[in-house]
């Protein structure tokens, strides 16, 4: 385990058989309490024990201590602190199963003094590209749902233009929006760095069944093209939340090698364990 590695004895299909054993370390208390509080329900059995989980895959990469990231071209360097599961709200609907407006969780949440970096990740599900296609009407249709009605119009109007095949554009759009709400709900934010950062797994191809490659390549392609198409639509808000409400604000696409070289590791054994995602 200290390698990254896990024996078959240990596994049970696609999952290990014990939870801990696809974690480096067993979740503190309060991990445990914001991944309970979330609306994805991963500690339950199917989700974070599974080998190709993303939020084991975050969490891993992370860990239950303060975060620090190296100098680097993506993001501020320093020491962060960290949340898992930040949930904040995104469209004025009520959800009934909370009977709160609808949230958008993202899956890490890293902080200082100086900058606060959102986090969504992503394992397989890009592979299995099921993600919605399409926004929801409450986002496209109508601009009485947002909470800000002085921006609900720009909102509304990239909202029908961001559409994609295999990019994930519908989650990353309501996480941008959740983002602007915070921003919005906390005006003593303007002088952060603020970003939104999409840290993704992409297998090596040499690693993958021969069979499989040529498919992987064209879809790896289309990640990363619709993911510019979904940036250009987006430099309306881009602009707006870097214009008035941080001193800074950008969406990045981010694999997890590129992510991994930035972080710093204390610990040899950890930073060994996590090479299973590169």
């Amino acid at each position: 385990m200290t390698t990254g590695e896990i024996s078959d004895t240990e596994i049970k299909g696609f999952q290990t058989k014990d939870i801990d054993k696809n974690l480096y370390h067993s979740m503190s208390d309060k991990t445990k309490s914001e991944y309970k509080n979330s609306d994805g329900d991963e500690l339950k059995k199917g989700r974070i024990d599974m080998i190709r989980s993303s939020a084991a895959m975050i969490y891993n990469l992370l860990g239950n201590d303060d975060v620090v990231l190296e100098k680097n071209k993506y993001l501020p360097e320093g020491k962060y602190k960290k949340e898992f599961e930040k949930k904040y709200k995104s469209i004025n609907v009520i959800n009934k199963k909370t009977n709160e407006p609808y949230a958008a969780n993202l899956d890490a949440w890293l902080h200082n003094d100086f900058c606060e970096i959102f986090i969504e990740s992503k394992c397989m599900e890009w592979l299995q590209n099921n993600s919605d296609k399409e926004l929801a009407k409450s986002y496209i249709r109508y601009t009485t749902k947002y909470f800000y009605s002085d921006s609900a119009e720009i909102f509304r109007t990239v909202g029908n233009e961001i559409s994609c095949s295999q990019y994930d554009s519908c989650q990353m759009f309501r996480h941008t929006l959740a983002i602007y709400n915070y921003l919005r709900d906390h005006p003593e934010k303007k002088n952060k760095e603020i970003y939104l950062v999409n840290v993704v797994w992409e297998p090596d191809e040499s690693e993958l069944p021969e069979e499989i490659r040529d498919v992987y390549k064209l879809q790896l392609e289309l990640e990363h093209r619709e993911f510019k198409l979904f940036y250009e639509k987006m430099n309306p808000i881009i602009n707006l939340i870097k214009t008035a409400l941080a001193k800074e604000f950008d969406i990045i696409y981010l694999p997890v090698k590129d992510f991994y070289l930035i972080l710093k590791y204390s610990d040899e054994k950890q930073k060994r364990f996590v090479q299973r995602y590169l």
